[in-house]
């Protein structure tokens, strides 16, 4: 028995469900991906309003007012669960799959029905469609992991914030493009590194960072987050090649063209 105990070696110790850098690193995600999102969306609506551009239809201010609901029962989520409210959690739980249900309906319809009112129009861009297309299947993906996971705490809320990140993909990529996003493509080019750098070089990091923050607590990744972790990064990763595929410029084209026609 001992040798043989000797032979396979000491099993590994559970996954610790708490550990003192998690009171920091839940809010401290929560607080990226809102900066994440005002800067990105809140410069691009500073500047049209200095413009006097100001003007979306209908469907984009309830696209924008249902995600940005999700960020706050998100944002009240964690700070029930950091207070111990575990039961209100729960029940606020229902409400925000309801949300993300509402969501995952309305993301692709807003981009259709952006790129079909822009065709034809500086703005046109049908191959973009890539973009919000991954990120509400990725987004979709996780959440129903999450809802799976209800009865695990530390899986759960590692994949809800998978999800939340992974939904913040346009915020974090417009602010990249605006910081330096003209340097990347003329040091990198136009391919499809460029293109990355540009649009998920915070996105990307912000998703790893959650099985990284368990590397460094734990000392190893539970392979549920592993897997839901590479799920989110590779939609962001094909979202890019989707982009620049011919086939795909070619689809989207003609797809917007015959959604404007209706």
């Amino acid at each position: 028995m001992t040798i043989q105990t000797r032979a396979l070696g000491r099993a590994p110790a559970p996954f610790a469900p708490r550990h003192a850098a998690d009171a920091w690193f839940f809010p401290a995600m929560t607080a990226l991906v809102w900066l994440g999102v005002i800067a990105g969306f809140g410069g691009e609506m500073w500047r049209l309003s200095k413009a006097g551009q100001l003007s979306y239809p209908l469907i984009v201010h309830v696209h924008a007012a249902v995600f940005t609901g999700w960020l706050v029962l998100f944002t009240a989520q964690v700070a029930l669960v950091r207070r111990g409210q575990v039961a209100l959690h729960r029940r606020l739980g229902m409400i925000g799959m309801g949300v993300a249900a509402v969501m995952t309906a309305l993301g692709p319809l807003t981009a259709f029905y952006v790129q079909a009112h822009a065709l034809g129009t500086p703005k046109s861009d049908p191959p973009f469609l890539a973009v919000p297309l991954s990120d509400i299947l990725s987004f979709a993906g996780l959440i129903l992991a999450g809802y799976r996971f209800r009865s695990d705490p530390a899986a759960h809320k590692r994949l809800m914030l998978l999800a939340t990140i992974a939904v913040a993909d346009a915020g974090f990529g417009r602010w990249t493009l605006a910081l330096f996003g003209d340097w990347v493509m003329r040091t990198l080019g136009a391919g499809f590194v460029g293109s990355l750098a540009v649009g998920n070089s915070l996105s990307i990091p912000a998703l790893l960072a959650v099985p990284i923050h368990d590397l460094v607590t734990r000392g190893r990744v539970r392979p549920v987050v592993a897997i839901a972790t590479a799920w989110a990064v590779g939609w962001q990763v094909l979202a890019t090649a989707l982009y620049l595929q011919p086939g795909w410029v070619a689809l989207t084209k003609r797809f917007v063209t015959w959604l404007a026609t209706l």
